[in-house]
């Protein structure tokens, strides 16, 4: 009988020590918020800190409320008088960590929703502060911050990927940005030109670059410079009838823009389409005839073409050649001739363009204008 009223004694016992300590560790918990109210942050972090880490206050929404408000304050607290590493993030998880445990509707979920927008405040206003200041790294851990406490607001993402892409944190920006046009519906011309040159000229990456400037579009079906970018990507990436789709629709959407002729004459120039290259290019100068590329490039295909006939002419064999050399140099001289008035005009528009000077030179050889090829080699030689 002994035995068994030692054993009742023992359950009696220990459900009593349980209870002991549950309590001493919400009189910590309650002397912390007491500490807080009387600005004692260092007892209040000492306190809440210590409440925390028992399973048992790990449980309890009140003691983690507690926590987010103390390391608010410190956080927020001017003088920075108590030494904390990373409070405004421990503020958060303190919050999130009650609204886990709570239903939003109930009073302390609403306490701690409206807390953690205090968290995303701070963050923002403190990661401005740090961008302002070039401290990059800095701010776009503010920024972090903000993000979690509000996931679905803009802000943060913004200021975020700026602050990466100052830093030279590409990657992070680039998800930023990323985050913003895909997650949030977040139309902006320079986000969608910073993502879409990270992913062009960082990254290296055509395939996601081609996709947020085809997105662009959607978001700006009336500005036509992305669909203009995406054609010059799919030409230099060879995707020719793609390209000529494109093209076909800027143009019908831009008729008298000159460069997206010039754009279809360079597509059917690789192409190999030759005849359809110079109506392009003419009607690319005919809408503006100071346009440079287009006077150079038709010109540069002219002079091509009787290259190709006088390589011609050179591989002939003797025999050949008196037959039909004359012939065949005179056709090359038809090319040439072509070339050279938009040569000429290319070299007005650019007087000291080494390329041009050259090519100018040769033509006036061919067609045995010496006295303009000497002043070209002597500008050349003065170069």
């Amino acid at each position: 009988m002994k035995q068994i009223k030692f054993l009742i004694l023992a359950l009696i016992i220990v459900p009593m020590l349980l209870q002991s300590c549950a309590s001493g560790l919400t009189a910590n918990v309650r002397k912390a918020g007491t500490s807080l109210e009387t600005g004692d942050l260092a007892e209040a972090k000492m306190l809440i800190d210590s409440a925390v880490v028992d399973s048992v206050a790990q449980l309890d929404p009140k003691a983690w409320m507690t926590y987010g408000n103390v390391y608010l304050a410190i956080a927020t607290d001017s003088t920075n008088s108590v030494d904390a590493e990373n409070p405004l993030m421990k503020a958060y998880e303190g919050y999130a960590k009650v609204i886990e445990m709570e239903d939003t509707a109930s009073v302390l979920g609403i306490q701690a929703d409206q807390q953690i927008q205090q968290v995303w405040a701070n963050a923002v206003n403190e990661g401005a502060n740090l961008y302002s200041s070039q401290n990059y790294t800095e701010a776009i851990d503010m920024f972090n911050i903000a993000k979690m406490a509000l996931p679905d607001d803009t802000t943060a993402y913004i200021y975020g990927g700026i602050s990466a892409q100052q830093g030279g944190d590409m990657q992070a920006a680039a998800d930023d940005y990323a985050y913003l046009i895909d997650e949030l519906d977040y139309k902006s011309k320079d986000f969608y030109n910073s993502l879409i040159y990270i992913y062009l000229i960082e990254d290296k990456n055509e395939e996601k670059a081609l996709t947020y400037l085809q997105k662009a579009q959607t978001a700006f079906p009336d500005d036509p410079e992305f669909l203009k970018r995406e054609i010059t990507m799919l030409i230099n990436s060879e995707k020719y009838d793609e390209a000529g789709q494109k093209l076909t629709r800027a143009i019908d959407a831009e008729p008298d823009n000159p460069m997206l002729y010039y754009n279809q004459g360079y597509l059917y120039e690789q192409m190999g389409q030759g005849d359809q290259a110079v109506k392009s290019y003419e009607k690319s100068i005919e809408k503006d005839p100071k346009y440079f590329d287009a006077n150079f490039n038709l010109a540069a295909y002219y002079y091509n073409e009787a290259a190709e006939i006088l390589a011609e002419a050179n591989n002939m064999d003797l025999k050949e050649y008196q037959e039909k050399g004359e012939e065949i140099e005179n056709q090359a001289k038809e090319y040439f001739e072509r070339a050279l008035p938009y040569l000429e005009t290319s070299q007005s528009l650019e007087p000291n363009n080494q390329k041009v000077l050259s090519t100018l030179s040769t033509i006036y050889q061919q067609l045995d204008m010496n006295e303009k090829a000497e002043e070209i080699d002597t500008k050349l030689e003065s170069m």
